[in-house]
């Protein structure tokens, strides 16, 4: 089927990726958008994660949820993200706006402590494995398997504490650093959450 510089433009501002890649997404998707999307993204994500790295998310937006239950009941749980993209442009996309409300809410249900593993407290971490150490010693597990026991204990701590490690709450198939990645690949930019805090009621 034919197809419209119209739908090579839209597909552009979904993705930022170079309109001849666009176009023949397009053309390998028949025109559908969203498989076209597909498939910008599963054709450039790989370039895109590599460039990540090498580039500064200086420009995004604040993002603000208040989490309300119950029609006419105020607010428990707050969150402010700080989401990160190169540009202004892709801040104002409504792919990236989405990802920040879903952060957002992932974020107020399943409260995480830091956005990496670098930001997690050693201290606290010694005291996790040695509390697994000495857990694990005193059931009388083999001294050989120990060592992989206390690494499975702290794995699940930074599953628990890091945000980016923790099992994203809309799919746990996938990481919220993979579905940031994913959208990353999407539009083409560096996309990170520079920082995030949680508010509750009571805490």
């Amino acid at each position: 089927m034919a197809i419209s510089a119209a739908d090579v433009k839209k597909l552009r501002e979904l993705t930022n990726a170079p309109m001849m890649a666009c176009k023949k997404a397009l053309d390998d998707a028949d025109g559908d958008l969203d498989k076209a999307a597909d498939l910008v993204r599963e054709r450039t994500g790989a370039k895109m994660d590599a460039r990540a790295s090498e580039r500064t998310a200086s420009d995004g937006l604040v993002y603000t949820y208040a989490h309300t239950p119950t029609p006419g009941v105020p607010p428990k749980v707050g969150v402010m993200l700080q989401l990160s993209s190169e540009t202004d442009f892709v801040a104002k996309n409504e792919k990236f706006q989405q990802l920040a409300h879903q952060l957002a809410l992932h974020i107020a249900a399943m409260k995480p402590l830091v956005v990496r593993e670098d930001q997690v407290d050693e201290e606290m971490v010694a005291k996790e494995r040695e509390f697994a150490r000495k857990e694990a010693l005193e059931q009388g597990k083999p001294e050989h398997i120990v060592d992989k026991i206390v690494d499975g204990k702290v794995a699940k701590v930074y599953k628990e504490w890091v945000l980016l490690n923790q099992p994203f709450v809309m799919d746990d198939d996938r990481t919220v650093a993979e579905v940031i990645s994913e959208t990353q690949a999407i539009l083409g930019e560096k996309i990170e959450v520079a920082r995030f805090a949680r508010f509750e009621v009571g805490n």
